[in-house]
């Protein structure tokens, strides 16, 4: 199984697992880690790598998402990627990419989970207005 981190700016990362989890059930060997205001950098650090390694077994794949690239969670766990070569980053994290990796990360190598990912990411991004709204309601109906 691909063992999950998800690291973000405040609580999101802790919700956004927790809102996943409402959907496909509780999950084991995923840990959250969130960058709080008043935290520093080295209690930040600390914390990432404690539970890298809590994660981290002999040769297990370690699949880390976070909110934004360049961000401080982004720029810790880059820091740390020379320790844990096991350790891929994805940014950018929403629901349904941690559905897909909740569903699949026992069934796929991770080579082939994160092109669905990011296809999954890339599905999930729509714009809706009343102009689509209605020619979506009138499409519905022709069936």
């Amino acid at each position: 199984m691909i063992a999950v981190l998800v690291s973000t700016h405040g609580p999101m990362a802790n919700s956004i697992i927790e809102s996943a989890e409402m959907i496909c059930g509780k999950q084991t060997q995923c840990e959250a880690v969130p960058f709080l205001t008043e935290q520093s950098l080295d209690d930040f650090q600390q914390q990432i790598e404690q539970t890298l390694t809590m994660l981290t077994q002999e040769g297990q794949t370690l699949l880390c998402f976070v909110d934004l690239k360049g961000g401080t969670p982004f720029n810790t766990l880059t820091r740390l990627m020379a320790n844990y070569p096991n350790l891929e980053i994805v940014t950018g994290v929403n629901i349904p990419m941690l559905l897909a990796t909740f569903m699949l990360r026992t069934q796929m190598a991770l080579d082939d989970l994160l092109p669905e990912l990011m296809q999954t990411a890339k599905q999930s991004i729509e714009h809706y207005n009343m102009v689509s709204m209605t020619s979506s309601i009138i499409e519905d109906e022709e069936f």
